[in-house]
């Protein structure tokens, strides 16, 4: 079943959020969208909320992506750099599924 993770999270004292759009772009998210697992992966930006960065990734399998995640050398790299620029203990994941109603206004 897809699956999307809201992941919400403050940056590190000191870490702009330039720097952190340059990791998105060019480790996070590339690497990340290289598994067939992951469908989808936006991230946003707060400059007036607790959580300086909101993140969107869909998934074909939460558990699948579990095995990816934990497993894979590929996201060595990216796992350390996001533990370099993000206060860990901030980070929050709410896994939902979309509503099979029609999303209309």
């Amino acid at each position: 079943m897809t699956v999307s993770a809201i992941n919400t999270f403050r940056l590190r004292p000191g870490v702009s959020a330039a720097d952190f759009e340059r990791f998105s772009r060019d480790l996070d998210r590339p690497v990340c969208l290289a598994f067939d697992v992951v469908l989808d992966f936006d991230v946003y930006l707060s400059d007036d909320s607790p959580a300086n960065v909101v993140e969107v990734m869909t998934v074909t399998s939460w558990p699948e992506w579990e095995e990816v995640r934990d497993g894979a050398p590929e996201l060595r790299a990216v796992v350390q750099r996001f533990g370099e620029l993000v206060e860990l203990d901030s980070v929050t994941t709410v896994l939902t599924r979309k509503s099979p109603l029609k999303q209309e206004i």
